[in-house]
């Protein structure tokens, strides 16, 4: 089976601070190991056909927050994802750049789903990265595709990434979430599978990570985890105007 790629390069915008910066201490140590929530269908959300990436690694995100606070809801299709992505790309089978695709969600919504705030993650800080999976249910990350990866997407899943898997050429940027994660593995979603990457891997592939605060966690009472959110949606209000 083929899948497309489609996240184009990553944009921090000025005066928005590393997710770190919005705490009053340390963060929280997150757990040793977060289990993948159990989602019946991820769906591949039409990027098998579209370089949708970055609107079906988000609605992942949604589906990831809603199974693990409980919430119950309905979710878009495939045609509907792929609607959506056209819709803000004014109908060009484009890409997205996921930090201005986050701005425009927290804005507008996806269909009945919202951002309350994200802010970006260092790449290769892994503690802060399992954090952000712990306490927002996911990590929306960008990373870097090699022929060797995708390849390793036509056998049975779930799929395996190692360092061994990155090789060939470079195909593109591709967006997934980082929904679980153990002392010897991450666990992606992506092309509606999960998929195991070490962490030699992610050192490489990676390119750059978000922790976004959905409606799911809000609705579920849950705080910032130790994270000022008056503070960062005051940054991000400011980016807004």
């Amino acid at each position: 089976m083929s899948y497309r790629l489609g996240r184009l390069p990553a944009q921090i915008p000025a005066g928005l601070r590393d997710l770190t910066y919005y705490t009053a201490g340390p963060l929280p140590k997150p757990p040793p190991s977060v289990a993948v929530p159990s989602v019946a269908d991820w769906g591949v959300l039409g990027n098998d056909t579209y370089g949708d990436c970055g609107v079906a690694g988000l609605e992942h995100a949604f589906e990831a927050a809603a199974a693990d606070t409980g919430e119950h809801e309905a979710f878009p299709d495939d045609q509907q994802c792929v609607d959506y992505y056209l819709n803000y790309t004014g109908g060009q089978d484009s890409g997205v750049v996921l930090s201005r695709f986050l701005a425009y969600v927290r804005r507008h919504g996806y269909y009945g789903h919202t951002i309350s705030a994200y802010a970006h993650v260092a790449v290769h800080d892994v503690p802060t990265l399992q954090f952000a999976i712990d306490a927002y249910d996911s990590a929306y990350v960008g990373i870097t595709v090699s022929q060797g990866m995708m390849d390793a997407t036509q056998g049975s899943p779930p799929w395996t990434w190692t360092l061994e898997d990155l090789s060939g050429d470079e195909l593109g940027g591709h967006c997934i979430i980082l929904a679980g994660y153990n002392s010897s593995w991450l666990y992606g979603i992506t092309w509606g599978q999960v998929v195991r990457i070490a962490y030699p891997a992610w050192h490489q592939m990676g390119d750059e990570a978000w922790a976004a605060i959905t409606g799911e966690d809000i609705a579920a009472k849950t705080d910032g985890h130790g994270i000022s959110l008056a503070a960062l949606q005051a940054d991000l209000n400011k980016l807004s105007r």
